[in-house]
């Protein structure tokens, strides 16, 4: 087959893999789009996207506006036969979408038409599936509508956290995209639409989601945990300050103060729920680094004990 002109669209560490996989299967990728750089700390050190990482170490040109509404000249140019799309953070506009030949596919983390939008991985634990998926898709303007190629099912663990989904996520990813790459390029592939009447959404992960809710059953509770694992990170407040809870086990055990802290349990930090226990495996005090569970108990956390959180 002739060489096919493509773009790859991505940001962060779930694109990098996939595209990491894809090159190493021989797929060329003529130009990389991914986010602007960030500044982050109180240095405000410059961060490259993961995406942007693997492209420079594969020399491959990078792009990056701010806003590819206005900016996507430089896309045009190269003439792509084929757009790859994968958590790329922005929402493609219709001159992008329409330019190559072969069209724009995207990797879509749910077993679509569940879970369109930002955080489908995210909501599949936090909703305790049992089942998701990746998506392999034609794009359309209407955001994650479009008719779906391939899809590749995965079973969720009951301690899944949206970090361990994602890794699951990117290698299905990769293995649908190189499979049907061929396809796609001979434009031998048959989509199948969407059903509107089974479509659910999404919603972005907001600052609000990050306060865990105590009120909720002690599943519900390390759902939500889980859903934040390992990043932002779901908190509890004591002493007035945000606790953050990274990592952490559950354990069936009768309590007898529920919502206070234990001090050491098995290998981390326990805190009682309502029926049992988390071993709280990963943390963070606000206005201090993250440490382990264990290390936390043989320090700040001895002052803890028997302190109840909210």
């Amino acid at each position: 087959m002739k060489q096919v002109r493509t773009v790859f669209m991505g940001t962060p560490k779930i694109a990098k893999t996939l595209l990491e996989n894809i090159l190493q299967a021989g797929i060329s990728i003529d130009l990389v789009v991914t986010q602007p750089d960030r500044k982050v700390g109180r240095k405000q050190q410059v961060v490259y996207s993961p995406v942007k990482e693997c492209a420079l170490d594969n020399a491959i040109p990078v792009f990056q506006p701010q806003k590819i509404k206005e900016d996507f000249d430089p896309i045009l140019k190269i003439q792509p036969d084929l757009i790859i799309t994968c958590a790329y953070g922005q929402i493609v506009p219709d001159e992008v979408l329409n330019a190559p030949r072969f069209g724009c596919v995207n990797l879509h983390g749910s077993l679509l038409p569940k879970y369109r939008g930002a955080a489908p991985i995210q909501r599949a634990v936090w909703n305790q599936d049992k089942e998701s998926g990746m998506s392999l898709m034609k794009m359309v303007s209407e955001m994650d509508a479009g008719p779906v190629f391939s899809e590749e099912r995965i079973l969720l663990d009951e301690e899944e956290t949206t970090s361990s989904l994602f890794d699951k996520m990117a290698d299905a990813a990769s293995r649908l995209l190189i499979r049907d790459f061929d396809k796609i390029c001979r434009e031998d592939a048959s989509y199948t639409e969407q059903d509107k009447t089974l479509v659910t959404y999404a919603k972005k992960i907001s600052k609000d989601d990050e306060k865990i809710d105590l009120s909720r059953s002690d599943q519900e509770i390390f759902a939500q945990i889980r859903a934040l694992s390992l990043e932002p990170g779901g908190y509890v407040f004591i002493k007035k300050r945000k606790f953050k809870i990274l990592e952490a086990h559950y354990h069936d055990q009768s309590i007898s103060n529920p919502l206070s802290f234990l001090g050491k349990y098995k290998n981390g930090y326990g805190l009682a729920l309502h029926n049992g226990v988390l071993e709280i495996v990963r943390c963070q005090m606000e206005g201090k680094p993250v440490v382990s569970g264990s290390d936390f108990a043989n320090g700040q956390g001895r002052s803890l004990i028997d302190m109840t959180c909210e």
